[in-house]
């Protein structure tokens, strides 16, 4: 389960809890990679060059992790989602996720249940909100610049072809005065040589 952003630099995903406040990823096999709460990885202390490791059995509980580029930072969300071990003590809304029974492989790999996407999702979506509005401005600014200078050379086309200012301002939508104001200066631009 991960998530990926366009125009801003974020990757979402969940991580595991351990009881002791480290963290871990990339469930594979019967392992969760441990990582320290900024990220980095944990050498395992026996196998030089291999990294750490810990049984799914030993998680307990869940958190929306973010690597939020270019500063590279390891970012982990509130809220955490406990585990339970009865499926009956299962309530999202009061932060409790059944994963299996203590002895299962399942807590590395959540993703399979479709119905906790959503959940994880809401959180990395506010924490990246802020930077999709400014990717947002960003585009529509450059639009904007790019659809103003196509209109500007539309009325000094217009002007130089001989149409009023009256027909122009009626065209954008405003009055003959507007439009003298906003493209007199562009539209006689166009006529004084460079």
């Amino acid at each position: 389960m991960g998530w990926f952003t366009e125009g801003s630099e974020h990757e979402g995903y969940v991580v595991c809890v351990f009881a002791d406040g480290m963290y871990g990823s990339g469930g594979r096999y019967m392992e969760i990679d441990l990582m320290t709460p900024e990220g980095r990885p944990v050498a395992h202390e026996n196998e030089p060059g291999s990294d750490a490791w810990r049984p799914p059995s030993q998680v307990v509980g869940w958190r929306v992790a973010c690597s939020c580029v270019p500063f590279r930072e390891h970012v982990i969300l509130d809220p955490l989602w406990t585990r339970v071990w009865d499926p009956a003590d299962e309530d999202f809304a009061a932060g409790r996720i059944y994963a299996g029974p203590p002895a299962s492989a399942d807590a590395a790999d959540i993703s399979d249940r479709e119905d906790l996407e959503p959940l994880f999702l809401d959180v990395w979506h506010r924490h990246i909100a802020p930077d999709l509005s400014l990717h947002r401005i960003r585009t529509l600014g450059g639009s904007l610049k790019e659809l103003e200078a196509q209109l500007d050379e539309a009325v000094a086309t217009a002007r130089a072809g001989g149409v009023s200012w009256e027909k122009i301002g009626r065209a954008f939508g405003i009055s003959r005065q507007g439009a003298q104001k906003r493209w007199d200066a562009v539209s006689a631009d166009e006529r004084t040589p460079a």
